[in-house]
């Protein structure tokens, strides 16, 4: 419930939402902290649109990106999450 009421909130703002960043926020939420991996096969979208509208909500503070190391070694894990 209190997510449906900031994204009511946001969409009441005066900025633009492009369709794909609103599926990426839907996603988010139903789902919850997911790769780009994961949401590129969950909206079945190309990685270099989900990664840039991902930037974009992320400038917005709409979501958030962190990492979770596996405790191996190489690059942590990056997840994005809805930042409601």
């Amino acid at each position: 419930m209190a997510n449906k009421m900031m994204i009511k909130e946001y969409f009441e703002l005066k900025e633009f939402i492009t369709p794909i960043q609103n599926n990426l926020i839907k996603a988010l939420q139903q789902i919850g902290p997911s790769t780009r991996r994961e949401l590129v096969s969950y909206l079945n979208t190309p990685r270099t649109t989900i990664y840039d509208n991902l930037l974009k909500l992320q400038k917005r503070k709409v979501v958030e990106k962190f990492t979770r190391n596996n405790g191996k070694r190489g690059r942590p894990v990056v997840f994005w999450k809805f930042a409601g």
